[in-house]
């Protein structure tokens, strides 16, 4: 019975040997990005004044990593091949907060200001704003100046240029 056993083994091993040896070849990562991995953007604000919750979402989606830079490049004020660099730089905050709207006041016919509460991690919320929006196209945004602003207290002087 121990010689059945030895005998399979070195069946095993005999057929083992004469296969041809695989040898690891180095291969170029390849990568695939497809549309759908991205969230899209919100939807256009073209009301005369935004809701709290449209800025909410505005601006929680100018942070958010998970919509290319392309489109959140367009959630700022001016061009939006001008905000690419913009976007990523704000977009990578090390800890970005998360801010819920409340209120909105209208400063001007193409400009508003809102407030509420901001969160970061587990941190108990905390009053924020006035935080500036502007109508750019017909469409409110987050304004450039404000987010260059913050992106280069981070030392991100080249994001606004």
């Amino acid at each position: 019975m121990k010689l059945v056993g030895l005998s399979a083994v070195a069946v095993v091993l005999l057929a083992c040997a004469c296969s041809p040896v695989e040898v690891d070849e180095p291969k170029s990562p390849v990568a695939s990005v497809r549309p759908t991995q991205f969230a899209p953007p919100p939807p256009p604000i073209t009301d005369d004044v935004p809701t709290a919750a449209q800025l909410t979402s505005l601006f929680a989606a100018s942070v958010d990593y998970s919509i290319r830079e392309e489109d959140r490049a367009r959630l700022f004020d001016g061009p939006a091949e001008n905000n690419v660099r913009l976007a990523r730089a704000w977009g990578a905050q090390p800890d970005p907060q998360h801010i819920e709207f409340t209120t909105v006041a209208s400063t001007g016919p193409d400009s508003v200001e809102a407030m509420g509460v901001g969160m970061v991690r587990s941190m108990e919320g905390y009053p924020v704003g006035p935080i500036p929006f502007v109508r750019y196209d017909d469409q409110w945004r987050v304004p450039r100046d404000v987010a260059c602003g913050f992106v280069g207290a981070f030392d991100d002087h080249e994001a606004c240029k």
